[in-house]
């Protein structure tokens, strides 16, 4: 039986019961965060509370609590039975139940809290052997970096390179690649890591500043400006990054292969470093006998 949480119950899942007023299914009125859980630990925890608590802000949602998220996965994990599996937790906060209104309800109307834990697959052959991609125009408003429930147009754009028999879309707003439908995008360039900025055009990926990290103490050049599309026969690498899959190498892009095809070099040794980095973790992490 699936535990989950709402307002501050831990509760069967099924029991579960959400007003048809909620603001979250009327406008998509709220926000979201992701956390992994690494069979002992949750990677990067305080990265992923703080644009939790970014996003709130930006949106103008109070919820008092926010600083709870990590003590919350903690005990979904537990009451799940997940310690041993490979989980995601996944939060959401809406602006809560109120009459329909686009105006804010009364600041006495107190948020939607909802929370679950669930074991997944991390598809480790498909992260190893490299995924294929489709370029779209980016169709998304104009506030990227807020991690909302309105995701409408990434749904579609995913749905269309699923059919398109790919893993990921790459997004083109005014010819400069931004990012992907769920996740952050790499190029490399004659040994040179290039991927877009932290703006409003992109949402800033936990993962996505942490492979930039080991990038940069790795000694890899790294060049954070938009990548112009028309250039994207000149990368000889390209990769994804999200918390479900990490790092994940592209080998293609509109059916046209990058570089040979395969994983590069710098992807490789990227996704090496990211490995050692969670296994050490994994070392620290597991109780003493």
């Amino acid at each position: 039986m699936e535990i989950a949480y709402l307002n501050g119950d831990y509760l069967p899942a099924d029991e579960i019961k959400i007003s048809p007023d909620d603001r979250g299914f009327l406008f998509s009125d709220g926000i979201y965060e992701v956390v992994r859980w690494y069979e002992g630990f949750f990677y990067d925890m305080e990265g992923h509370t703080g644009r939790l608590k970014r996003s709130l802000h930006e949106v103008r949602i109070i919820w008092t609590g926010s600083a709870l998220f990590p003590s919350i996965a903690y005990e979904l994990i537990k009451l799940n039975e997940l310690q041993g599996t490979p989980a995601l937790v996944y939060l959401q906060v809406t602006r809560g139940a109120a009459r329909r209104s686009h105006a804010f309800p009364p600041p006495s109307v107190p948020p939607t809290v909802y929370a679950f834990a669930r074991g997944f697959n991390p598809q480790r052959a498909l992260v190893t052997g490299g995924i294929g991609t489709i370029l779209l125009k980016d169709p998304r408003w104009s506030r990227c970096d807020i991690k909302t429930v309105a995701l409408l147009p990434n749904i579609l754009s995913f749905q269309e390179a699923r059919e398109k028999e790919c893993y990921e879309c790459i997004f083109i707003r005014d010819g400069l690649i931004t990012e992907c439908a769920h996740s952050n995008v790499f190029f490399v360039v004659d040994g040179t890591l290039f991927t877009h900025p932290e703006s409003d055009k992109i949402l800033s990926g936990v993962t996505r500043r942490n492979v930039l990290r080991i990038a940069r103490e790795a000694g890899i050049r790294v060049n954070e400006t938009p990548f112009p599309a028309e250039r994207i026969n000149e990368i000889s690498e390209a990769f994804v990054t999200n918390t479900s899959f990490e790092i994940a190498p592209v080998i293609s892009i509109d059916k046209t292969p990058v570089g040979n095809g395969k994983p590069g070099p710098v992807t490789v040794m990227l996704r090496q470093k990211f490995d050692a980095e969670i296994l050490a973790l994994r070392v620290n992490n597991t109780p003493e006998a």
